[in-house]
């Protein structure tokens, strides 16, 4: 197209645009070889000498004088597409910061639901700060194009990665997974799931780092049961959910297509048969008939398999249930493939074996980021209380003295941390004063935390003197079997 435009008709194009100034037009012009100099040579010196990119001159060519700037920053070329934005290598004009600038298409400006979403991506995001995910700085609003700052990964997606890959290895393909799901978690403890987990959707920095990006079908979570309310949903995700009769913008739905990365990433091919028509998409059958990835991989570790199957359960509530955990299996499972473990799956030894490792993990979420006080100073029941209770994944925090641990509750500014989650008095080593302090822990904040009155066998005429008009108090009588404890604490923390 340069044969239809001259150097002097491009040098008024790219001063239109505020590429350049026109003192900079005219000495590049010159150093090129005048005004009389070819086109062709004249963007030759200009992108040789970095004054402009490729695809800026492209856009010079092809007449358009607009949308390369966005607010302070000045687009060098497109690094990325999708159905509704396109993603820009960008340039702070007073920094020089690299960004990546993600611009709604010209066609949806008009879209009042388009620009929500879009916008609606830009403010979940923005309160996002983590390693696994990209983060966003701004969004605004430029000649009625609404864009948005991110930082800019030098990398690529993941699903270019292994197209050109194929099968990853077994230790990059869990580590990968597992940075996401670090990335997920965070996300879900901020009331937010990602709603369209997929390959592309995730870029791999220079170092390997796995990051998360666009949230644009994210939904806050909450309890109102609207669609319309909730935000669009992926078809994928209607598919699942309408399969698994689980809840429109199920969480878990999140976990079953992570699962579904690590297959792609695991077998080289991604577990459900890719197509474009709607009604195949949401079709049960393309979930029912994933094929085992046992089959598609021989000789994989008997963890990875009862992994993966874990984490593509078809039943919601079998499923690894949140983010949190997945990190956890994953970890655990990058941990003993990085240490040699080669045990190879075999389907009846890791059926049982699934059931115990279910099991285990069960008992390790029973107490998971809760805070038990222990108010007790017989040594030996504190040493039993800490060791049982943290085998189920409980913090416990013990204290002799009955009087501090009031003092921990009482000194406590509102807007504060609760110190504890539960406090369990003692009355072995404490006596009387373990039912005073049971008695006496009252007040705005320690109503709202239960409490327990654990009665040692000699001291059984305390139990009548124990004050059980707040709902969440109870009395239990030594010996008891941990068991009970541990009930005791899933009824009162429910």
């Amino acid at each position: 197209m340069s044969d239809l435009v001259t150097a002097d008709q491009l040098a008024t194009r790219i001063l239109e645009s505020r590429l350049m100034e026109s003192k900079q037009i005219e000495e590049a012009m010159m150093a090129a070889g005048g005004r009389q100099v070819p086109a062709e040579d004249f963007i030759r010196y200009l992108t040789k000498h970095e004054l402009l990119t490729n695809w800026q001159t492209q856009r010079l060519l092809e007449g358009h004088r607009r949308g390369y700037f966005y607010g302070n920053y000045r687009i060098l070329y497109m690094v990325g597409h999708g159905t509704f934005a396109r993603v820009y290598r960008a340039v702070h004009v007073k920094t020089g910061d690299v960004k990546a600038v993600k611009v709604l298409r010209n066609r949806y400006s008009d879209s009042d639901a388009v620009r929500e979403r879009f916008l609606q991506e830009a403010r979940t995001v923005m309160t996002l700060r983590h390693p696994n995910i990209v983060p966003i700085h701004e969004v605004a609003t430029e000649k009625g194009r609404i864009y948005m700052v991110m930082d800019f990964v030098e990398g690529q997606n993941l699903r270019d990665y292994v197209r050109a890959h194929g099968k990853l290895k077994l230790l990059t393909a869990l580590s990968i997974t597992r940075d996401l799901a670090s990335g997920l978690d965070y996300a879900f403890q901020k009331g937010i799931t990602h709603r369209d987990m997929k390959l592309s959707n995730v870029l791999l920095s220079s170092k390997g780092q796995a990051k998360l990006v666009d949230f644009g079908l994210a939904t806050v979570n909450t309890d109102v049961d609207d669609e319309d309310k909730q935000g669009p949903r992926s078809i994928d995700y209607a598919g699942l959910e309408k399969t698994t009769n689980a809840k429109r913008n199920d969480p878990r739905s999140d976990i079953f297509f992570l699962g579904c990365m690590l297959y792609h990433m695991i077998c080289g091919e991604p577990p459900l048969k890719e197509t474009r028509e709607r009604m195949k998409r949401i079709a049960p059958s393309r979930f029912r008939e994933i094929p085992p990835i046992a089959a598609q991989v021989p000789n994989l570790p008997s963890r990875v398999v009862i992994l993966v199957n874990r984490l593509m359960d078809l039943n919601p509530e079998t499923r690894i249930q949140t983010a949190q955990q997945a990190h956890r299996e994953l970890q655990a499972a990058v941990d003993v493939i990085t240490h040699g473990e080669t045990e190879i799956y075999d389907p009846e030894l890791s059926r049982a074996q699934a059931e115990e490792y279910a099991e285990l993990i069960h008992r390790q979420d029973e107490g998971r980021s809760r805070i038990v006080m222990f108010v007790e100073s017989d040594s030996k029941l504190q040493d039993h209380f800490r060791e049982k209770l943290k085998e189920v994944g409980y913090r416990v925090l013990i204290i002799s003295n009955p009087q501090s641990a009031i003092d921990r509750f009482a000194r406590l500014d509102p807007a504060e941390p609760r110190p504890a989650d539960c406090v369990i008095f003692g009355t072995t080593g404490n006596g009387a004063l373990g039912l005073e302090a049971f008695n006496r822990f009252k007040g705005e904040i320690m109503t709202t935390i239960p409490a327990i009155l654990l009665i040692d066998p000699k001291r059984n005429n305390l139990e009548s003197q124990a004050d059980l008009s707040i709902p969440n108090r109870r009395i239990a009588h030594l010996p008891i079997k941990m068991k009970e404890i541990r009930g005791l604490l899933s009824e009162l923390l429910a």
